[in-house]
Order: structure tokens, then sequence, then C-alpha cells
């Protein structure tokens, strides 16, 4: 006689069989769908639960025909778009620089001069891709004080904003347009200046609001 490979603990199952084959009565008696299972799916599809919040779907067939407008192509005017929204930001800029009693961290000087001075590479990039007047550093001699240097980063690059936008407003009048691949990188430069022009922004408006509490609490 062979041992049992079970555990001492567990009780021999006994011989398995097989399970009893449905019946015909048994079978009547199971519940048959009623509809075909397209149909269910079209219910299902034509719910408002099953469409909210979803865009309806574009046949790539209509795309090809050009039926449905893939995206709005970029223009002349887009970038002097863009070019406002640069000089804006060079406002506001200059508007936090001029707030009496301003003073700025070495670690934030040192941020904010090297996001100016790489935001003007940028923007003298563009315009020499342009072919509009361009100045190679900006000039420091009329701008004095601990932000002296900042005012003259800041100058210039309106200055530059001001060439840029002069020039594409000529081109604009005489029906000229950019090769594809000076586009891009114009469009490249310009947002780049724009993100480290508005990191500027936000280290400097920090600053600004610590000026205004300590005002508040010596008052």
């Amino acid at each position: 006689m062979v041992d049992s490979p079970l555990p001492s603990d567990l009780e021999d199952p006994g011989r398995v069989f097989s399970t009893k084959p449905i019946g015909t009565g048994e079978q009547e008696s199971l519940s048959v769908p009623t509809q075909a299972f397209s149909n269910l799916m079209e219910k299902g599809a034509a719910s408002p639960m099953a469409t909210a919040g979803k865009s309806p779907m574009i046949s790539p067939f209509a795309l090809m025909q050009g039926q449905i407008p893939i995206a709005t192509t970029p223009s002349l005017t887009t970038l002097l778009a863009q070019i406002n929204n640069v000089h804006s930001t060079l406002g506001d800029i200059n508007t936090q620089l001029n707030t009496p009693k301003l003073k700025l961290r070495a670690s934030t000087k040192y941020l904010v001069k090297s996001k100016l001075s790489e935001a003007n590479e940028n923007l003298r990039t563009l315009n020499a891709k342009l072919g509009a007047k361009i100045s190679s550093e900006p000039e420091l001699s009329q701008f004095t004080g601990p932000l002296g240097r900042f005012f003259a980063y800041v100058n210039d690059g309106q200055a530059q904003m001001e060439q840029a936008k002069s020039q594409l407003e000529s081109l604009k009048k005489q029906g000229g347009n950019l090769s594809p691949g000076d586009f891009l990188l114009i469009q490249v430069k310009i947002n780049k200046a724009q993100q480290l022009l508005e990191f500027t922004s936000v280290l400097l408006s920090n600053a600004v609001s610590d000026v205004k509490q300590l005002m508040q609490v010596q008052l």
C-alpha cells in the first residue's frame, strides 16, 4: 500500500467525478437574450453617459480631404502677437525693478542677471534672423546703482522688440513672408525668451512682496 502524498491534516477528497451534463429541460429554463448584441451596443453608444465630455470622432478620410482643419497656420500676425507679449513682460519687469527700497538677495540677483542675459541673447538672434538692427551688448553706462545692469537688460530687450515689431510690420505690408525654417527658429527664440522673462518676473514679484510686507510692519 502506497502512503498518501497529502499532509496528515488534510482529508482524502476521494474520487473526482465529472459534472452532470445539462438536460433538455434545464436548457429551456436558462435565460436567453431577447435582443441582438449589436442593438445593445448601439443603445450604449447613443446614451448621454457614453458621449458626455467626449469630442466627436473625426474620420481620417475627412482629414485627408481637407474637410476639417487640423490647426491654425502660424502667420506674421501670430509672431507680432508673441512679440507684443514679450514687450509687455519686459514692461512688467521694469515696473518691478522701480519698486522703492527694493533689495535683492545675492542668489536672486544671480538668477535675474542670468535669465535676462539669456533672454536678450535669444532676442538678438531673433532680430538677426529678421534682418533688423541689433546691438551686441546692452548699454550699461546710462544706468547706475545695484540694479543698473538689470535696467540695461530690460531697456535693451524692449529696443530689440521694437526693432523686431517694425521689421515684421514692414514685411507684412509688403506682402512678404518667411521661410518655414526661419519662421520656426524665430518662434523658438520668442518662446524661450518669454519663458525666461516670466521666470524673472516671478522672482521679482516675490522680492516686491517682501518689501511691501516689511513696509506694513514698520507702519
